[in-house]
């Protein structure tokens, strides 16, 4: 016996393959053993999923010839519906999901104008009776259910205008959901759909016309621009974000500027970093040479430039870098009233006590 699923799992992947284009250029399949062998299942697997895609006019099969699959443009049809939506980046699938829901809308709208100029109170009690279920559900049951409920009402008022044809399109419209395009019943609810349902409810409960031909459809087409926005969303121009990056590292933010302001704290300024560094490497010397050469050291050191900060490095956002700019001579500064007072302090003490015992 044949797994129902996986027949089913078979022919969807048959029907992407048709759809995306992977299938020879003549169109033609392969025979039943080729194909079960790719797709990796039984031969009466593959005739079941092939039986059922010429059910539906996507493939065509004749006695004792091999399988050839059906031109997309007349394969089709409103309840091959999920055949164009296994790319919902395309814009053709955004354009025939949007004429779907167009004409969903059309046929209710129709058929409850209808309803207002000939159905009696008890249908209209009836039709209104199904706005409110609907509502209900669209809040606490979205999805399938609230799409099932959606279909009922179109039968519903179809059967109360008395309109066969429009019987039929409707089964039609219901059926564009299966298969693939069942994905998009997970979208359908909320409260886009409570508010045309009220809508719809408060105008058949007042036999207003005019309410059904002017704000329900606007109500119906705001929700269903929504599922379209969460199922196939239209394509976006692409937004640099170098601009407000650059943006930032020039006018800074209130946490970059906090985190540089603590950066710099816990170092010393300009002028008072000769107090607290006594050893400096730059020079070469080492930490037993004699206190007098590392004080002629520091007095010839060449005057250092002004702080300048260096340009934010790529992808750290909010810090800024300072360096100290020397043509040559030691890292620590020479300028500064703490500087000159400490050097002469130190020159004193030198010459007092003489240079350390050795």
């Amino acid at each position: 016996m044949v797994q129902v699923g996986l027949v089913a799992y078979v022919e969807e992947q048959l029907e992407r393959d048709i759809f995306l284009g992977r299938l020879p250029r003549n169109g033609q399949l392969g025979s039943e053993q080729v194909l079960a062998r790719i797709y990796g299942v039984c031969r009466g697997t593959i005739r079941e999923a092939l039986r059922r895609l010429a059910a539906r006019g996507l493939v065509v099969q004749r006695p004792g010839r091999i399988t050839r699959v059906v031109a997309l443009d007349e394969s089709l049809t409103l309840e091959n519906l999920g055949l164009a939506l296994h790319d919902e980046r395309s814009e053709e699938c955004r354009r025939l999901l949007e004429g779907f829901f167009s004409l969903k809308r059309q046929v209710l709208v129709d058929l409850l104008v209808d309803c207002c100029a000939k159905a009696s109170e008890a249908v209209l009690d009836q039709l209104a009776g199904a706005c409110f279920r609907l509502s209900d559900v669209a809040k606490w049951e979205p999805g399938a259910r609230c799409a099932q409920l959606e279909f009922e009402l179109l039968r519903l008022a179809a059967q109360a205008a008395d309109r066969p044809g429009h019987l039929l399109l409707i089964q039609s419209l219901q059926r564009a959901l299966r298969g693939n395009a069942a994905r998009l019943l997970s979208f359908m609810g909320g409260e886009s759909v409570r508010q045309w349902a009220w809508c719809a409810m408060h105008a058949l409960g007042e036999r207003d016309a005019r309410a059904l031909q002017h704000q329900l459809p606007a109500l119906m087409k705001t929700c269903d621009e929504g599922v379209l926005d969460r199922f196939a969303p239209a394509p976006q121009e692409h937004v640099s974000s170098e601009a407000p990056h650059a943006q930032q590292c020039f006018l800074g933010d209130p946490a970059a500027a906090s985190e540089r302001g603590e950066a710099l704290a816990q170092h010393p300024c300009v002028e008072e970093r000769d107090l607290g560094r006594l050893a400096p490497t730059a020079s070469g010397l080492t930490p037993s040479e004699p206190e007098e050469a590392r004080a002629r050291e520091w007095d010839a050191s060449s005057p250092e430039e002004p702080l300048q900060p260096d340009p934010p490095a790529t992808g750290s956002r909010g810090q800024t870098r300072v360096t100290v700019h020397k043509e040559g001579g030691s890292l620590l500064g020479t300028r500064g009233f703490l500087g000159r007072w400490a050097r002469r302090l130190w020159r004193f003490m030198t010459h007092s006590l003489g240079p350390p015992p050795s």
